[in-house]
């Protein structure tokens, strides 16, 4: 039983781990993404929300019929997520879940995309199985893709599709039968990644540009099996092109630093100081981030393991490089490609002004996976060409013990930082990353809402006043009523009225709701019913005015 259960593991080992990263990645997405982070953003509530007016009504929160920017918050958001978060509000309903849904599916497709990845590009190389579950494995656990991913992140989205069509392009030059139409499926990917997220319209157009110059001897060859691909991809972006220059698209150029009144050498002497700092250690390892929302402020996007193999990786390819030994050619190729995502991906957070912005950055976080993978490669034929460590056999002739020592170590002390980040993730940040997630104003929301009616044993009020301490607090009623955009400009919300602060005199009103922060002075004491955070600290005071004892 035991022999042939190990001649099982033996023959299927690459599917069996295979399967288990998938698994690992899903857990590590789906578990409490509910409730973790506790709360929900304004870039959330406006991406549920719009999506589920654009599925019901095929309109905006402003009446937009079908827009191709959305504005939301002084800015204007790219489409796609928000279509297919319509989408899911159709299917299961407008709740904070099922938002965060199609973002932690992109999640867990991105590991798989990543696995085909490293395979495909590692073509023969004698490791290109353990390289490809590595990746798998590093993005599964990466700090950087779990916090992106379990919420209503668009860069997560592209991320995604960038990998995606990173995969399909490489393997259409091996593909005569289906060669035109990955092509054409990758400058899709590519195109679609344009409306998923801003830090794209830098990054994909230069990406592709890389892979024309990457594969030129291919495409060149034969440049029919080009034109359709192209006509797929000119195709995509007039819509595009037609709404950065003539309607809102631009809107986002606004906080890069060219729109700031530099001179253009005091731009690009920032952009390059910017640029660096997102390769500094506080960021990189010690988790410097200007808010929670985009990591936890204690653990860095990379793990120590990945760090190390990174730089390493670097000192080793540019010692060679200088000493003019040849690399295999499939190191070459994972590098360069890795090399131009960390470029490409820093490049769009460099020229913002918010610094370090490891959301804009995410794209860069595939090159720096990939980098890491070819450190361990490298340090395996490095250790392979040592007649020493070359000796050191085990009695029946099997692997290496130096292979089962560097890849053993290492996804040991990698799982050991995961799990680490992992304790942390759901317990001290699920706490502290409770302002960062507006946490409570659902929850507000949700038990103000029967006082407009009078339903669920309440009484009908007159006025719900609500604070505006944390913003945006309208988006939150919208999403928490479900309400039709159409009924909210007919006046839905009439009952309503944002007020930046309160005073105790506020509770003389007749007849009303008032839902205060703890910055305001209120007899807190006499408190209808108090929302407090995931970090236990009150949110939302609410009064009932017609209950109130003086």
């Amino acid at each position: 039983m035991i022999t042939d259960l190990q001649k099982f593991v033996s023959k299927n080992w690459y599917v069996l781990t295979f399967l288990i990263i998938i698994t690992v990645a899903a857990v590590l997405r789906f578990h409490k993404f509910a409730e973790v982070p506790h709360g929900m953003t304004w870039d959330e509530a406006a991406i549920g929300y719009n999506g589920f007016a654009v599925a019901t009504t095929r309109r905006d929160e402003w009446l937009t019929f079908l827009p191709l920017s959305f504005r939301s918050f002084g800015d204007y958001k790219a489409p796609f997520a928000i279509y297919l978060t319509g989408i899911f509000t159709l299917l299961f309903g407008l709740e904070l879940w099922v938002v965060r849904l199609p973002f932690a599916l992109s999640g867990v497709l991105a590991v798989v995309g990543s696995i085909l990845l490293a395979k495909k590009i590692l073509g023969k190389h004698p490791h290109a199985e353990l390289g490809s579950l590595l990746l798998g494995f590093i993005v599964a656990v990466s700090p950087w893709h779990i916090h992106f991913t379990r919420t209503g992140f668009e860069s997560g989205l592209a991320l995604t599709m960038i990998i995606w069509a990173l995969y399909l392009f490489i393997s259409a030059w091996e593909s005569s039968k289906w060669k035109i139409f990955m092509i054409s499926g990758s400058v899709s990917l590519l195109v679609l990644s344009l409306y998923t997220y801003h830090s794209t319209k830098v990054s994909a157009p230069l990406l592709g540009l890389f892979l024309v110059w990457l594969y030129r001897k291919q495409i060149f060859s034969d440049i029919k099996i080009t034109v359709i691909p192209t006509f797929v991809g000119v195709l995509g972006i007039i819509p595009l092109v037609i709404d950065l220059f003539f309607r809102n698209g631009l809107e986002r150029a606004g906080v890069t630093i060219f729109a700031q009144g530099y001179s253009f050498l005091e731009a690009s002497r920032l952009a390059t100081l910017q640029f660096l700092a997102h390769l500094h250690p506080s960021f990189l390892l010690f988790g410097e981030t200007t808010t929670l929302r985009h990591g936890d402020g204690i653990h860095g996007v990379l793990y120590p393991t990945t760090f190390i193999l990174v730089f390493g990786c670097i000192t080793w390819i540019t010692w060679n490089l200088y000493k003019k030994h040849r690399l295999p050619k499939e190191i070459v190729t994972m590098s360069l490609i890795a090399g131009v995502l960390i470029l490409l991906g820093i490049l769009p957070a460099a020229i913002a002004t918010e610094v370090p912005h490891s959301n804009r950055a995410l794209t860069a976080s595939v090159g720096f996976w990939m980098l890491s993978v070819v450190g361990i490669l490298e340090l395996l034929r490095w250790a392979e060409q040592h007649q020493e460590v070359r000796s050191l056999r085990d009695s029946r002739d099997r692997k290496s013990i130096y292979f089962q020592l560097i890849i053993g170590t290492y996804v040991l002390l990698h799982t050991l930082f995961a799990v680490k980040y992992v304790s942390h993730y759901f317990k001290g940040f699920a706490q502290d990353s409770a302002d960062a997630f507006k946490d409570g104003y659902l929850a507000a929301f949700e038990y103000v809402i029967p006082y407009e009616t009078g339903s669920n044993g309440t009484h009908e009020v007159q006025n719900i006043i609500f604070t505006s301490k944390y913003g945006q607090p309208y988006i939150y009623a919208l999403f928490a009523r479900k309400t039709n955009p159409i009924y909210f400009h007919g006046g839905s919300l009439i009952k309503y009225l944002f007020q930046d602060s309160f005073v105790e005199g506020d509770l003389h009103r007749d007849n009303t709701i008032i839902v205060t922060s703890p910055d305001d002075v209120m007899p807190f004491e006499k408190a209808e019913y108090v929302v407090s955070g995931s970090d236990g600290k009150p949110r939302f005071y609410i009064f009932d005015t017609t209950t109130v004892k003086w």
